[in-house]
């Protein structure tokens, strides 16, 4: 009995360490950002020549990323970019010093031309389905509704949500 137990045990915390200082390869998973990033730099930049410290491509990027993480604010995404900021320097052969400031990353997200966004997410999701074949390019379509009546703000639960998923046909 005592042999069987020791090999579901958890380790040691010396040796959580090991593993945390692995190195995480993700050369393939980052190839792809390469088009975006091409893409993303014909966004037109509203910022004056002065004003060009961190380069847009990258600051809309790394919104999304923190976005996709669950950021919600420009102070998340600044924190994102300051927690990363060592990965995402090594990553895009960056060297920024520090993140941008929140509300750099304000000023730059809300002067973006909206059009010209739109224009450029959508050649970027034409591109992936174009790359796409046989079984990667079916379709599916999600639907999400809160259940009404189920937000209880007296015992702080959150209302419950509701996930739909179907293929689409006409893909």
């Amino acid at each position: 009995k005592s042999s069987a137990r020791a090999d579901w045990q958890i380790p040691a915390r010396r040796d959580f360490r090991i593993y945390a200082r692995q190195p995480i390869h993700q050369e393939v998973a980052l190839r792809s950002f390469d088009q975006l990033i091409g893409l993303l730099s014909e966004i037109p930049d509203p910022r004056r020549a002065e004003g060009k410290l961190y380069k847009l491509p990258y600051v809309v990027l790394f919104s999304i990323l923190a976005a996709v993480t669950g950021g919600n604010s420009y102070r998340s995404i600044e924190t994102f970019i300051d927690v990363h900021r060592s990965r995402l320097n090594a990553a895009f052969g960056l060297n920024w010093k520090r993140a941008p400031a929140h509300t750099a990353i304000r000023y730059i997200l809300q002067r973006l031309d909206p059009k010209g966004v739109e224009q450029v997410f959508r050649r970027h999701a034409a591109g992936l389905l174009d790359g796409a074949s046989g079984a990667s390019r079916r379709t599916i379509a999600l639907d999400g509704k809160a259940l009404r009546g189920s937000f209880d703000n007296f015992r702080d639960r959150k209302a419950a949500q509701l996930l739909h998923a179907g293929a689409c046909p006409w893909a």
